[in-house]
């Protein structure tokens, strides 16, 4: 009788001991109060371990919970549907330096080229800045254009004229074809640049470089477009656009009307474009004289229109 008297007073011990330990990952219960036999756990093998004795117990007290319950399973949704990103045709260039860089083309132009050091989350575009006479912004231009590039995420570059005075003078042929080279040779392979996002801006005599040669020539090598600011002259190349060229890159004309330099060729460049079957818009309604405006906040504002 002793024997079991002990027996069942230390299972008794055992489950009011085990009932007292709190467990955050289950609802809590008060211990139950009630009779029990048996044999209690043997913690002797491995005493860091819970161990379970073995034994009956009548429970005469019902448990309540305290602790509120978390959901853990997911809701599941009833839709269905497919979807794709679209697919940007890219240089995908193998890498160039970053940062700002004075350097020199395959070509033998001088370039300054400014490339944000982030790696890009997609392709970048391009702009080209093209100075005007004596090489004027030459160096200015990649701070003038600070904004939109970052707005933009635009790769910016500034290319010195073959001649380094002036984008119109000399062999205009040859300078095209070196400002093309720049661009095709020293920067796509080089950077990834989103081909759709092509874009040209020319200043003054730069302008006037870009509508009377470099687009008549290279204008269907390009996806994007080109901004003829203060200064503009027809195509002297024969140039017949087809339709891809028409509709892939666009054209914006720019023009105060205090301009005393390229009035003339400018109206001449625009009849001539427009006949062509491009897509182009203007502005020659603000005042001020020869390049007085400025040159950012105009691709800023036509820039929506130029790119697809």
């Amino acid at each position: 009788m002793k024997l079991v008297f002990v027996a069942a007073a230390l299972a008794s011990v055992l489950s009011v001991t085990a009932c007292s330990a709190p467990d955050d990952s289950a609802i809590q219960r008060k211990p139950s109060k009630g009779k029990a036999t048996g044999t209690p756990a043997d913690d002797s093998a491995d005493p860091t371990q819970d161990d379970v004795g073995t034994g009956t117990g009548t429970d005469t007290t019902p448990g309540t919970g305290t602790t509120p319950g978390t959901g853990t399973t997911p809701g599941t949704g009833t839709g269905t549907g497919t979807g794709t990103m679209p697919t940007v045709n890219s240089s995908k260039g193998t890498g160039g330096a970053t940062g700002q860089n004075e350097l020199k083309s395959t070509g033998g132009l001088s370039y300054i080229i400014n490339v944000p050091a982030a790696a890009p989350a997609k392709p970048r575009g391009l702009l080209v800045l093209l100075h005007g006479s004596t090489a004027s912004n030459y160096r200015e231009m990649i701070t003038m254009m600070a904004n939109v590039a970052s707005t933009y995420d635009l790769i910016r570059v500034s290319a010195l004229a073959p001649n380094g005075q002036g984008w119109n003078e000399g062999n205009q042929t040859t300078a095209a074809a070196l400002l093309h080279q720049l661009v095709q040779q020293d920067l796509l392979p080089k950077y990834d640049i989103d081909l759709s996002r092509v874009l040209f801006s020319g200043q003054s005599s730069g302008g006037g470089f870009l509508s009377s040669y470099f687009i008549p020539l290279h204008a269907k090598d390009y996806r994007g477009g080109a901004f003829l600011q203060c200064g503009a002259a027809p195509p002297v190349p024969a140039f017949a656009p087809d339709a891809a060229t028409k509709q892939g890159f666009r054209m914006h004309f720019e023009i105060t009307t205090g301009d005393t330099i390229w009035p003339t060729s400018y109206k001449n460049a625009v009849t001539a474009y427009t006949t062509a079957g491009m897509t182009l818009t203007k502005d020659d309604t603000k005042p001020g004289g020869h390049c007085a405006f400025d040159q950012q906040a105009v691709i800023q504002a036509h820039i929506a229109t130029i790119l697809p």
